[in-house]
């Protein structure tokens, strides 16, 4: 077989992290998640995956030809090799990559990556100013360090279930990974962060990454009413107890808009409904009154909603600059001619020549925006690439997958003799 250059080496254009290697070591969602990001903003990143079992979420659904939209979602844009981590010689690879690599990422339970020999010391003694991800569901210390964290355990234990739902019903969980979307996030804010003050102090960092902490902090103002006020907050459903009216108000063809008129609307919201007089109605003339008399308030909106169809409510309520928007289902999203319009879908080929579409990275520069650049990794796809550009001779590559230290993907050509 002939061997056939790296089809992407380290990118020399002005996309905002050209020239960034990151050695990923995560599985799963949310840090491969972090790294897709730093993907599609032009680095090189370098997907690890164990040579037998690849990353579980490859058999996780949706499941369509045989490929995971799970797995595609976390891991396009990236390059992807297979090492086994529990190999001397496997650890020997990673240490190399990570000698090359401005950031590494894993997810392990705390102490597993030192245990494999590829913990923050070690990679530090071959990279002293690497920037060091480390992702868990509880943080590096504490208590918890080693109990396993996974969204909609941390939706859980973090208050958040607590706050959602309707008000006389048990809780709801989210649908939408919140706490792996959430985290890698602020991981992708973290490691931009790090980079930065690289590029001023020539010093690296371990970030430690806590999914509890994340979604703690997410409660955001809902905490700081429970700590200021000490009253637990109830679950509202679509209502915001701070502001009233603020909810999803049941239409004439049983569809549901939120609206969400602010003080200086609120007159104009009152003629809209049909009901000028609740303007000057001391129980209703101020945020504060609203709040206070909410439960005599929501039945008299509610009431008057019912006299149009969702569509036209939005009309006259946009008309009249009022914040609404319908309650869509999924499909309805991305009809939306402003979904359309911005370009949050895009669509990758992939090598049989099939397109599929994906959600775009929402990271928009003027000069350098975010993209797809490259379809999900087969299992191993990049294995025998990415060893030459490591120096590993062909005669060692054949050797590392003889042992089954590495693995190739089927379509990968292996170096000639």
């Amino acid at each position: 077989m002939t061997w056939q250059e790296p089809v992407a080496p380290r990118d020399a254009s002005g996309d905002v992290l050209a020239g960034v290697r990151v050695l990923d070591l995560s599985r799963d969602l949310s840090a491969p998640y972090t790294s897709m990001m730093l993907a599609e903003l032009g680095a090189d990143v370098i997907e690890v995956e164990h040579p037998l079992t690849g990353d579980e979420t490859r058999s996780w659904p949706p499941m369509v030809d045989g490929l995971s939209g799970y797995f595609a979602t976390v891991n396009r844009s990236k390059r992807g090799i297979a090492v086994d981590l529990k190999h001397p010689e496997g650890v020997r690879i990673i240490l190399d990559l990570a000698r090359d690599a401005e950031v590494v990422m894993q997810s392990f339970t705390p102490g597993v990556a030192d245990r494999l020999g590829i913990g923050y010391e070690a990679v530090r003694r071959v990279n002293e100013d690497v920037v060091y991800y480390s992702l868990s569901g509880f943080g590096q210390d504490g208590p918890w360090r080693t109990r396993r964290g996974y969204d909609p355990i941390m939706q859980a234990i973090s208050g958040h279930m607590s706050v959602m739902g309707e008000r006389d019903r048990g809780p709801v969980k989210s649908m939408a990974p919140t706490a792996d979307v959430s985290t890698a996030i602020y991981g992708c804010a973290a490691i931009l962060g790090a980079l930065f003050r690289h590029e001023r102090t020539g010093r690296g960092d371990h970030i430690d990454m806590s999914m509890l902490d994340v979604m703690v902090s997410t409660l955001s103002v809902v905490a700081t009413r429970y700590l200021w006020t000490g009253a637990l907050p109830r679950r509202q459903g679509t209502e915001n107890p701070a502001r009233v009216p603020s909810a999803a108000f049941e239409c004439a063809d049983g569809r549901y808009l939120q609206a969400v008129p602010n003080q200086r609307q609120w007159p104009a919201f009152c003629r809209v409904l049909g009901h000028p007089e609740w303007a000057d109605d001391p129980r209703f003339a101020t945020p504060m009154a609203r709040v206070e008399h909410a439960e005599v308030l929501y039945p008299l909106v509610r009431e008057a909603m019912r006299a149009r169809t969702a569509a036209e409510w939005e009309e006259v309520l946009l008309d009249a600059t009022i914040a609404c928007g319908p309650i869509n289902n999924v499909a309805e999203v991305f009809d939306l001619s402003q979904v359309k319009h911005r370009g949050i879908l895009q669509e990758y080929r992939m090598p049989d020549g099939r397109t599929l579409p994906g959600v775009a990275v929402p990271l928009r520069y003027a000069e350098a925006p975010s993209r797809i650049r490259r379809p999900q990794p087969a299992l191993g796809e990049h294995t025998v690439e990415v060893l030459r550009e490591i120096g590993r001779t062909p005669q060692e590559i054949d050797r590392l997958l003889a042992d089954g230290v590495v693995r190739a993907s089927v379509s990968e050509t292996v170096p000639a003799k």
